[in-house]
């Protein structure tokens, strides 16, 4: 993604009230079992992941989104040795 395609995306976003948060791990990266109490957005900038839900292997390369709903226990992982760009979107904290 090229960075008016990642500042369109963080705008759209921000106007639908999202908080908007760019992290970047390192490959090979592993998140053990987790969970969060708000449903989390995450959008691909590049490298790729894999998320496990429920026992299913989510993949992601650039450019794709998938929601981590709240209180659903997950683990993530960098896949590769390249490192991954990623842009969590969360809701406002009440």
């Amino acid at each position: 993604m090229d960075s008016d395609q990642i500042s369109a995306l963080k705008q759209g976003l921000r106007e639908e009230g999202y908080n908007i948060y760019v992290y970047s791990y390192p490959g090979g990266m592993c998140f053990p079992p987790h969970m969060h109490d708000h449903d989390t957005i995450h959008i691909v900038l590049s490298g790729s992941m894999k998320i496990t839900i429920d026992e299913v292997d989510h993949i992601l390369s650039q450019g794709e989104r998938f929601v981590v709903p709240s209180h659903k226990l997950h683990t993530a992982e960098v896949l590769g040795e390249s490192p991954v760009v990623i842009l969590d979107a969360t809701p406002p904290r009440s």
